[in-house]
This record gives C-alpha cells, sequence and structure tokens, in this order.
C-alpha cells in the first residue's frame, strides 16, 4: 500500500479507496466499480452478492435496497426486480410470480 515518487527514499501511503500490493510503483490504482479496497496493500475485493457499488475509490460496496438483486459477485448495480418476479432476498436471483404482477416488490400481488 505505498507508492515512491522520483528521488523518495521513504513509500508515501496509497490514499483511502487506492491500492498497490506491488513494490516500487509510483502510483496507486483507485479501486474500480464492482469492487471495494479496504486495504491499500491489498488486491480489490469483489462486492459480495447482495452488494453493489457503482463509483471508484471505495472502501466498502453498498446493500442492495429491497426490491432489487445482486446474485453474482462484482456488480457495479443492483439490478430492479423485473416485472413478473419476487425479490425476497438482495443474494440470490428473482423467482417468478404465477401471475406475472410483482414489479420491484419482495411478495407477489394478486392486484
Amino acid at each position: 500500500g505505498f507508492f515512491c515518487l522520483e528521488g523518495q527514499t521513504v513509500g508515501t501511503p496509497c490514499p483511502t479507496g487506492y491500492q498497490t500490493t506491488l513494490t516500487g510503483q509510483s502510483y496507486c490504482r483507485i479501486c474500480s466499480p464492482g469492487h471495494y479496497c479496504p486495504n491499500p496493500a491489498g488486491n480489490p475485493i469483489l462486492c459480495q452478492p447482495g452488494f453493489a457499488n457503482d463509483k471508484h475509490g471505495r472502501v466498502e460496496c453498498d446493500l442492495c435496497p429491497s426490491g432489487s438483486f445482486a446474485d453474482v459477485a462484482g456488480l457495479a448495480y443492483c439490478i430492479t426486480c423485473p416485472a413478473g418476479f419476487v425479490c425476497t432476498n438482495t443474494r440470490l436471483a428473482p423467482v417468478p410470480c404465477p401471475s406475472n404482477v410483482a414489479r420491484g416488490q419482495t411478495v407477489c400481488s394478486s392486484k
């Protein structure tokens, strides 16, 4: 988690949201969307299912809101529950409703 500019004898720590695992780097890499970087000396970590991150330089991912999901790791955006499906768990793929009536809901509706 340190970088050295030309002429420096002591490394400078990477700022929050940046990282490097290589020695002798003249820069730190910003953490990319779908990942988070809590440790400047560690590799970027994929956002886990149920979480997403659409910004650079984050140290944590955001929990997907109710009515959406992220069923795989590393997503930049949570996916809105599609029409005709119900999303009861933000980490799992949507489940079909029997009558194609739900959209972005956590229960199937008969309306």
